[in-house]
């Protein structure tokens, strides 16, 4: 629950938390936008002496001054508020730090942050908060939950007509502000949010998985090669390596995504799948093409112990005829190259980069459509098999995470460093 005193139709602030709170709240923040410092103070007080004998941890929102005198279970910050590590500093190791984002990018930072959670806001235009940025909408806050690292708050437009979309994306929770503090019979109205966020509430394979594979995700975007790729100072000689090697791995990945496409038992899957791996493999033939013919590179090479380790994993579980597992191993090459070239199309300068077509052939909108939607069949897919086919889904995925990283390691230096880390996970989750 989010406080708001004037929507509270005239009822005192303790009076709304406890009705809240007997009605299934399980965190208070309180928002004093117009109170002075005292007031807040004083307010805050008020609200312990009801929270705290009932094991209901009260958050303040914006001021670490405030929450440092009540001695509040701790604060949620904006964007614009506070800096995390300041506010960390000053509260210490033990309090609850919430952070507000307000798109992708603050996403993505956050990820980077010790936070206790993070409030996705808003999902919905609201009148109690006008100075939000552009919502999210259900699909961006489908996006947001996936991505995050954190638990997620879904905030703005909070009520019982939206909770159940809004969960069912499989974020953590709500914040709710005028859904509760206006209702009629305070108990009732959060009793019934409750039930339905309850009854909605999951998380997904994916938020579990991108979770588990965080380290390998971020040790990716700290490799030399990306950076270097990324600003347009890489070298040539690096850069045809890795391309020389991906025509090996490519010509496999492409025929075994044909296969996979086999497997499907749904039509209208099995028909993504041919078009994903028709347009990918003519995308990416030509933007090869162009590259090998601007830079005159050679493609005879040797397969490295790299590519040979990735492909021979793959075409493992292709052969297995499982679905589930062969999809699994297959999604890294989709989804980390898009969340790279998303990454690198934000930061880098297109302009005079020589690699530019690359970047806009994994950063580009139809690519990223293409990937969220395959996300979205395997989290379906996810929820019909035993526990056991997750734990190979989750082990397959994370060793081709792995070799994702590996690969573009071996670009970089080549035949002059080991790669046996791709034999085991230890020390990357």
């Amino acid at each position: 629950m989010v406080t708001d005193r004037d929507l509270s139709l005239g009822r005192s602030l303790e009076e709304v938390v406890r009705e809240a709170v007997a009605g299934g709240v399980t965190m208070v923040q309180l928002r004093e936008k117009d109170a002075a410092t005292g007031e807040f103070i004083e307010l805050g007080r008020r609200l312990m002496a009801v929270l705290k004998p009932l094991g209901i941890p009260l958050i303040i929102n914006d001021r670490v001054d405030v929450a440092l005198a009540v001695d509040a279970d701790g604060v949620h910050i904006g964007q614009s508020d506070m800096a995390y590590a300041d506010a960390r500093r000053l509260l210490g190791p033990d309090k609850i730090i919430g952070l507000s984002v307000e798109n992708m990018d603050d996403l993505l930072k956050a990820n980077e942050l010790d936070v206790d959670y993070i409030g996705i806001s808003p999902v919905y235009g609201t009148p109690t908060k006008t100075d939000t940025a552009e919502p999210f909408g259900l699909e961006g806050l489908k996006e947001a939950v996936r991505l995050s690292l954190h638990p997620t708050v879904a905030i703005g437009g909070m009520n019982r007509h939206t909770a159940a979309d809004v969960m069912a994306t499989g974020c953590d929770g709500i914040a709710v502000v005028s859904a509760i503090s206006s209702a009629e019979n305070i108990k009732e109205a959060t009793t019934e949010l409750k039930e339905i966020v309850d009854a909605n509430a999951k998380e997904s394979w994916c938020q579990q998985i991108w979770r588990l594979s965080n380290k390998i995700y971020k040790e990716i975007l700290g490799l030399e090669f990306i950076a270097d790729l990324s600003d347009g100072s890489l070298d040539k000689d690096i850069f045809s390596r890795y391309i020389a090697q991906d025509e090996i791995y490519l010509g496999n990945y492409y025929r075994n995504m044909f296969a996979l496409a086999d497997m499907m038992d749904d039509a209208s899957d099995r028909t993504l799948f041919l078009s994903f791996a028709k347009d990918g493999m003519e995308g990416e033939k030509a933007m090869h093409e162009l590259l090998i013919e601007r830079y005159g590179m050679d493609i005879n090479v040797e397969s490295s112990v790299v590519t040979t380790g990735y492909n021979k994993l793959i075409q493992d579980a292709i052969n297995s005829g499982n679905k589930y597992y062969a999809l699994a191993v297959m999604l890294p090459c989709m989804w980390i190259y898009n969340r790279v070239g998303l990454h690198i199309l934000k930061t880098s300068n297109l302009k005079d980069n020589p690699y530019k077509e690359w970047i806009l052939e994994y950063g580009n909108e139809e690519f990223s459509n293409g990937t969220n939607r395959v996300l979205e069949i395997i989290d379906s897919w996810a929820k019909e098999v035993d526990e056991a086919t997750i734990q190979e889904m989750n082990r397959l995925y994370l060793m081709a995470a792995l070799y994702e990283y590996a690969f573009w390691d071996y670009a970089y230096c080549g035949d002059a460093k080991s790669y046996e880390y791709t034999k085991s996970l230890e020390g990357w989750l």
